[in-house]
């Protein structure tokens, strides 16, 4: 079995399955110096960053845990905050390369 998440992570609903299958491929644990975003921070960068480490080494990831993080992601795409806005931007990004190279079959 991989990597569980509970509730007392402190993870954010939509980011449990993403986590829980992308972190063991990514060869990290939750406790990692580069998901501090997770402990503190603004969990929506941390999903961001594990997507781009996911695209970066040709990674797949599922629906099932891919769609939650967008609907999150639709959700706040106006937020008024610059920064928020950039994140969700690349999560999007990030999420539309996973599902591509999949259709074509390069993951």
């Amino acid at each position: 079995m991989g990597m569980k998440i509970t509730r007392e992570d402190g993870i954010e609903e939509e980011y449990v399955l993403l986590l829980e299958e992308a972190l063991p491929k990514l060869g990290l644990p939750l406790s990692s110096n580069r998901l501090d975003e997770f402990r503190g921070g603004e969990q929506f960068i941390g999903a961001a960053d594990v997507l781009r480490m996911c695209v970066e080494r040709g990674i797949d990831v599922t629906e099932e845990a891919l769609v939650p993080v967008e609907e999150d992601t639709i959700l706040f795409a106006d937020d008024p905050w610059e920064t928020a806005r950039h994140y969700y931007a690349q999560i999007v990004g990030h999420i539309a390369v996973i599902r591509a190279r999949r259709a074509v079959g390069t993951t």
